[in-house]
């Protein structure tokens, strides 16, 4: 009889041991935290409903690898006090029965808004339409970012935004779900430090990501976005236009093609040639290597540039010198 109490009493042990791993694990999985690199404030998970609710996403903001992933995670809200719940974790929206399916999606830094919609439509995430129509219409003013954007005409509201990364979506996912990803990333990602830089450039940063998005396109190779960001700034202080293609390129390619109406609406706003001044929103999704460009301008008086097929630059700070070097690029004999 003494051997079999022992026995009993260790097959307990045993039991209480591994029930108490269990809730350890439990917690640690309910009590996951976002990393939020190079952002000390916590990043909200925002919901569809425009509250500081999760919609069952814990991002990876920074991770090891960078890719931004559904989670099945239950995030709390974090930040200023609005109102909201726990996140609903994925798989209890088609009852229980296991997880959604999830896809990897790379957005290249350059992206225009269509490109990326285009992209997600592709990889089986939303719908084109339904993207586009969300991205017009739903109010994402909740994050302080798009608040801080001017409420200027341009083509798409959120062009600008949708911060280049990879992401992990779910398959038919809620189009403002997808589309309220990319912008809290551009939250995290565009720090404190960023906006007071902006801020004592005396631009703002919606101006900043204009000038990014410009060096995107307009800089080929990456060695050059500093410089480029100082001819950009050199023509803006000297009163003169920009005078750059990427502006009536974008129109042409990435915004005639997908609205109605008057379809030449906005051309002067974007011609660089024509309007004064910056174009009236960024003219793709710039990443962080051309908005630091943007912010950190090389110290230089060029007012001019232009490049050969291979991508070598050549810099002017008079017309005549530039004349010379349209001639080294082989642009004009």
């Amino acid at each position: 009889m003494r051997i079999y109490r022992t026995i009993i009493s260790t097959l307990l042990a045993v039991s209480l041991f591994m029930g108490l791993a269990a809730c350890r694990g439990k917690d640690n999985e309910d009590t996951t935290a976002d990393s939020d690199e190079g952002n000390s404030a916590p990043v909200q998970v925002f919901g569809e409903s425009g509250t500081a609710q999760g919609s069952g996403y814990s991002e990876n903001v920074g991770g090891d690898n960078g890719v931004v992933t559904p989670s099945e995670t239950r995030s709390g809200t974090s930040g200023s006090g609005s109102g909201g719940s726990d996140a609903q974790a994925p798989g209890s929206e088609d009852g229980g029965s296991g997880e959604r399916e999830t896809v990897r999606v790379t957005i290249p830094e350059g992206y225009t808004l269509t490109q990326i919609f285009k992209k997600l439509e592709a990889n089986g995430v939303c719908s084109f339409d339904e993207l586009m129509s969300t991205a017009q219409s739903y109010d994402y003013s909740y994050y302080p970012l798009i608040a801080a954007r001017p409420s200027n005409t341009r083509a798409f509201k959120l062009e600008g935004y949708l911060f280049p990364n990879t992401y992990d979506f779910y398959k038919n996912e809620k189009p403002q779900d997808a589309i309220g990803r990319f912008l809290r990333v551009a939250e995290s990602r565009i720090t404190s430090s960023h906006r007071s830089k902006a801020k004592a450039m005396g631009y703002s940063m919606d101006e900043i990501l204009t000038v990014a998005s410009i060096i995107e396109k307009e800089g080929s190779n990456s060695a050059e976005v500093s410089k480029i960001a100082a001819v950009i700034y050199n023509r803006l202080d000297a009163g003169m236009k920009l005078q750059m293609d990427s502006g009536i390129y974008y129109i042409e390619d990435r915004v005639k093609p997908y609205i109605g109406g008057d379809i030449n609406r906005y051309n002067s706003l974007y011609n660089m040639y024509k309007c004064s001044g910056l174009p009236a929103g960024p003219i793709c999704n710039p990443g962080m290597k051309t908005i630091n460009a943007a912010l950190n301008p090389a110290d230089v008086d060029y007012l001019y540039f232009c490049h050969d097929e291979n991508a070598n630059y050549y810099y002017a700070e008079t017309y005549e010198e530039h004349l010379e070097n349209l001639k080294k690029a082989g642009i004009e004999g």
